[in-house]
């Protein structure tokens, strides 16, 4: 009865102490962790990725990453994040945004990249992540989560079916409460990385173009879809399409425009395979590309990996 008194207490307490709303779409969410917090985690990784990765310097990869990533930031207007731009040379095809605007783009992500726009479309989906604080959002969800399994715990520990409630519950809640909510952060990232572009003067076509050329990458069915953590690529182009007149109108208003921005060729003919993500665990932000580049033949491309 103690046990369950706490689980009640903690829950309250998480709850009224963790509402807010994300930026753009005014999603009502829950977060119990403090952007401090976030933020400390987001440097703590970032110097991981620098320490254990080879950072480029060449600045044909780095000249568009400062470029079109200082102008989304500048749209993104948030003075909480200390933006920060690198490239990792790796063949994984990833890019993602750290809390506290740390961001990491691998130099395989551009056999995608035609130019400065497709780019913006990448940056500003990861910036949309981290603004909207996807990572303190799954760390606290996760939280949530195990707080229901310890009050569970207490409730059957005498049960003969101890463990099929137990297995039940992890199944349960991963189906039906965490993969569907991270694929819904996928769409909101996209939402607000669209708004983001659009803001920065990038138009925001460009992003149909760049999903177009990925999503045969990440193109699974809806029942493989109901596994994992990101969207099937033909459903987030519906969805980034239904969007579509809404953002041009906030592009339409904005000056300076960069349209397409510069042409990048950065691209690399080696085959594709396919990369686990980086785990929430690992990764604070919570979201990423997924996709590793491998010397093999087009015969072993693989759907995605699914977490």
């Amino acid at each position: 009865m103690k046990l369950k008194c706490s689980f009640l207490y903690l829950l309250l307490i998480a709850i009224l102490s963790g509402c807010t709303t994300a930026p753009y779409t005014n999603r009502s969410q829950l977060i119990i962790t403090s952007e401090e917090q976030e933020k400390s985690m987001g440097l703590q990784l970032f110097n991981q990725v620098q320490k254990e990765s080879q950072v480029e310097s060449n600045p044909l990869y780095t000249n568009p990453v400062q470029r079109v990533g200082n102008h989304i930031a500048n749209a993104a207007k948030d003075k909480y994040y200390a933006w920060e731009f690198i490239v990792i040379r790796s063949q994984d095809i990833n890019a993602f945004c750290l809390p506290g605007g740390k961001v990491i783009v691998y130099t395989g992500l551009f056999q995608f990249i035609d130019n400065d726009a497709e780019l913006a479309c990448v940056l500003s989906h990861e910036i949309g992540h981290a603004i909207a604080r996807h990572g303190g959002e799954n760390i606290s969800r996760q939280y949530m989560q195990q707080l229901g399994a310890v009050a569970l715990s207490s409730a059957v520990s005498s049960s003969e079916n101890y463990e099929l409630w137990m297995g039940a519950y992890g199944l349960g809640t991963d189906l039906g409460v965490m993969l569907p909510f991270s694929r819904e952060q996928e769409y909101e990232a996209d939402q607000i990385g669209l708004i983001l572009m659009a803001k920065a003067g990038y138009d925001p076509r460009a992003a149909l173009t760049f999903w177009n050329k990925f999503k045969n990458l990440q193109n699974y069915g809806p029942l493989e879809e109901f596994f994992a953590t990101h969207p099937m690529g033909e459903k987030r182009i519906e969805e980034i399409n239904a969007l579509m007149p809404d953002t041009m109108q906030i592009y339409e208003l904005i000056q300076p425009k960069y349209g397409l921005g510069q042409p990048i060729n950065l691209k690399n003919p080696q085959n594709i395979s396919t990369s686990e993500n980086i785990s929430p665990q690992n990764n604070p932000q919570g979201s990423n590309l997924i996709y590793k580049k491998k010397t093999k033949s087009a015969k072993s491309l693989k759907k995605p990996t699914l977490q």
